[in-house]
């Protein structure tokens, strides 16, 4: 294995260094939140360097049980596996009649700092599109957060909520792909197969447009993580097959 020539001789790692990295499989959110900021920066920045030798590996996991659910305003959930998915929209009254956004997950869902994170972005959309609806029922949903709200927001949490206020529309339907779900590790994000689940996606996303008779203009696909880069690759699939753009992508954290 040959060192790839962007990183500099004075950033190898010496055999002692190598020996105190961690495995991969090791390396956890949950850890690298219970570390100092100092010492995770100072992990991170070592599997970094490690990555830049040449291992000639290509990415190859391509998770297929991955779950969708679209959330309603009184905080029942419409769950099942992708395939399945179109034929329930096509139940719903009234579904897509405005903006669809979609949701691709892309972070570890054991961490409870990134269920918070998820929460809170379909909380925004939610708010956004059912705003008065909300206000009449109350929300179910708001209760698996009860605890969040007297917590200090993560700059990530306010980076989604400033996305959901920016959204052109009052009203609205959210599907949430939950690829991070099938990402336990740091080795399962690291071989993930973003083309080729994105491409899955993006055919899924032109098979329910068409289905469901929904024009493209209203579809905003947001990536969190990893996920920013499969909706990209969605995005281009979806350009591929039907020779036009989805309305809006949005990449967080990617």
């Amino acid at each position: 294995n040959s060192v790839n020539q962007a990183l500099k001789p004075s950033q190898w790692l010496s055999p002692q260094q190598l020996e105190r990295i961690e495995a991969v499989d090791d390396l956890t959110l949950e850890r690298l939140e219970n570390m100092s900021l100092e010492k995770g920066a100072e992990l991170l920045q070592q599997v970094y360097h490690l990555s830049q030798i040449n291992h000639d590996i290509e990415p190859s996991y391509v998770p297929s049980n991955v779950q969708v659910y679209v959330p309603k305003p009184n905080g029942d959930k419409i769950v099942a596996p992708l395939s399945e998915m179109t034929q329930l929209l096509k139940q719903q009254q009234n579904f897509g009649q405005d903006e669809v956004t979609i949701i691709v997950t892309g972070l570890p869902q054991n961490c409870e700092t990134v269920k918070k994170a998820n929460r809170k972005l379909v909380q925004a959309y939610m708010q956004r599109y059912n705003l008065q609806q909300q206000q009449q029922q109350g929300q179910k949903y708001n209760k698996d957060s009860a605890e969040d709200n007297n917590r200090q927001r993560t700059s990530s949490e306010e980076d989604y909520t400033e996305q959901a206020k920016s959204a052109n529309t009052q009203t609205g339907d959210i599907i949430v792909i939950d690829l991070g779900s099938e990402l336990p590790d740091f080795n399962s994000i690291a071989m993930l197969d973003t083309e080729k689940i994105g491409s899955i996606y993006g055919k899924w996303i032109v098979k329910m447009t068409h289905e469901l008779e929904l024009p493209h203009e209203t579809i905003h696909l947001i990536g969190q993580n990893i996920g920013a880069h499969v909706a990209g690759a969605a995005a281009n699939e979806f350009t591929r097959l039907t020779g036009h753009k989805l309305r809006r992508v949005t990449g967080l954290d990617p």
